[in-house]
């Protein structure tokens, strides 16, 4: 999904780039130096006084100055060039596990509110430029409340996991799953209407019923489904969701509805 992977990169991280650009200024100079002996040599060749000696003179300059590099080379990596490259490392692991920590709910696993915020944007700009299409499921968990007041908020977590996972399951990779408040999710499915996306929302209603979850809990879910218009706020957008997931709650256990219009 793309919570999952929305974040990965073919791009060589920044510290071993260092790592990477020092090895080839490295690889640079020496060849330099090469070229540099190699001229000397080819001046000195058809010298008069050129002679065995003179070459291996020539070659120990070269072998000499190769040396040198390359211990000047460890010196300056062992130095600067490797602690810089570990402190970047360092610096983007933090950076990417508060970037975890910031997106996804810390229970489920699923991505919050506040990449909600951030992804809807996006997604309602890609709609109005480029007529991609979007839909909004939310799915309520109903019997989640007598899980906690029944069999302890422990066991209430437990089962709140179990469902995420079983919905990151069914979603498809295209899709966004977001853990909205309590036993409520929200997905957001990119490229179908309406339509397709209620056949989704029935499917998992399904799959939630069917399924047992742990100390032989079961649930239902009521689903409300909405397509994004062109001219939506995310407020908006999500306010017809929520309508919709109010009908369907009114229809009862199990029950899915759109928006329309």
């Amino acid at each position: 999904m793309p919570q999952d992977d929305s974040s990965p990169t073919s791009a060589v991280p920044q510290g071993r780039g260092a790592s990477l650009v020092y090895l080839a200024t490295v690889a640079v100079l020496a060849a330099a130096l090469a070229a540099e002996f190699l001229a000397a040599y080819s001046l000195l060749r058809d010298h008069p006084d050129h002679g065995p000696a003179l070459a291996s003179e020539m070659y120990g300059a070269l072998a000499v100055g190769l040396a040198a590099l390359g211990i000047q080379a460890a010196v300056v990596y062992s130095a600067f060039v490797r602690p810089y490259r570990e402190a970047v490392i360092r610096v983007e692991h933090l950076a990417h596990a508060l970037d975890q920590h910031s997106h996804r709910d810390a229970l489920t696993g699923a991505l919050n509110r506040t990449a909600f915020d951030q992804l809807i944007v996006r997604e309602l700009d890609a709609l109005r430029r480029y007529g991609l299409s979007v839909c909004g499921i939310m799915l309520d968990a109903e019997g989640f409340r007598q899980v906690n007041e029944t069999k302890g908020y422990e066991t209430g977590d437990l089962v709140l996991h179990e469902l995420a996972q079983l919905l990151r399951q069914h979603v498809r990779r295209a899709d966004f799953l977001f853990r909205w408040r309590s036993g409520r999710f929200l997905i957001l499915a990119s490229g179908i209407g309406e339509q397709q996306a209620a056949s989704f929302a029935e499917k998992l209603a399904a799959l939630v019923a069917a399924h047992a979850f742990r100390q032989e809990v079961r649930l239902t879910a009521s689903v409300g489904v909405a397509q994004a218009h062109p001219d939506d706020s995310p407020e908006q957008f999500v306010g017809r969701l929520k309508s919709a997931l109010a009908l369907a709650q009114e229809k009862g256990p199990g029950a899915v509805e759109g928006a329309g219009g």
